[in-house]
């Protein structure tokens, strides 16, 4: 039995198809009332949800937390956000969420945690997102926990926000706008890859208080990225550059009228670093073999 929060994300949604797959009975935290799990598989949802066990409630609940992990055998902890919306906060997700996850855990009895962080975090980290992760990241490393911590690079699949918007945008648009020059590299990671990942580090005992950077086989510069799409596309658009200190008063009056802002100052911070890993040590330990966008952006990118 898994316990998962931030299971009906993005990457949630890959790795707990994945978990079924191998017969793992899973069990989700959700927030509002139970919602089908997999809108794109119409066929399937009834015989997965079947082995899912939903827990209502949130990662700011004591209680819904102990009643998730009674009988578990391992908790995979994904729950985090990219912008703040309304009442939510990195500071009140990825750090005080992660606390109450490992501070739950030690009644519960659940020793082995699966942690999702990011690659870039770290205690100097110029964006708070990045700032609040490393905090969380801490908290892990501090809790005594045979835990494992996982740090994606950009992930990619055929249900991101990312790659999916730049190819809309290259669709429909004439030109498409670059945040600064497009020069800093990081190295997109496939969705599955990262789901794999997981799965395969959760009854391995040489992953335990180990972390994983996780990336794509090679970097890409967000110009090459962009260049990559509009190939798979078969268009042909300019890109605009747009200066990173000409977006930061728009970025943050979209923070003030928009519950979820399209760009935001924090954002913008992470857009002029590099995210790139020094090495992928999950598919040599995990044994595993990672796909770039050049390979899979083409089955899903018209």
């Amino acid at each position: 039995m898994v316990f998962v929060t931030g299971g009906t994300g993005f990457v949630g949604r890959s790795l707990v198809r994945r978990l079924l797959s191998r017969g793992e009975r899973v069990r989700l935290l959700c927030r509002s009332e139970r919602r089908r799990f997999t809108p794109d598989e119409p066929d399937e949802p009834d015989k997965k949800e079947g082995k899912i066990e939903w827990i209502p409630g949130e990662i700011g609940l004591r209680e819904s937390l102990l009643r998730g992990m009674e009988g578990a055998d391992a908790v995979i902890h994904l729950v985090g956000i990219l912008v703040e919306p309304g009442g939510q906060t990195f500071e009140k997700l990825h750090v005080e969420g992660t606390q109450n996850v490992v501070e739950a855990m030690r009644p519960s009895g659940v020793r082995r945690l699966l942690h999702m962080s990011a690659l870039g975090s770290r205690p100097n980290a110029a964006s708070r997102y990045h700032q609040t992760k490393w905090r969380a990241e801490e908290l892990v490393r501090a809790s005594g926990l045979d835990a494992t911590i996982f740090r994606p690079s950009l992930i990619f699949g055929r249900e991101d926000r990312s790659m999916n918007l730049l190819a809309k945008i290259a669709a429909y648009s004439p030109v498409v706008p670059v945040v600064g020059p497009g020069k800093n590299r990081l190295q997109p990671v496939w969705v599955e890859d990262v789901s794999e990942s997981f799965v395969q580090a959760l009854r391995n005992p040489l992953a335990v208080g180990k972390s994983y950077s996780l990336c794509g086989p090679r970097p890409y510069t967000f110009n090459e990225l962009i260049d990559l799409i509009l190939r798979i596309q078969g268009l042909s658009r300019a890109k605009v550059h747009l200066p990173v200190w000409a977006l930061k008063g728009p970025a943050a009056l979209a923070e003030r009228l928009l519950p979820r802002p399209p760009l935001t100052r924090d954002q913008l911070t992470m857009l002029q670093e590099d995210n790139l890993c020094v090495e992928n040590e999950a598919a040599k330990e995990l044994g595993l073999s990672f796909k770039g966008p050049e390979e899979i952006l083409p089955t899903y990118l018209k």
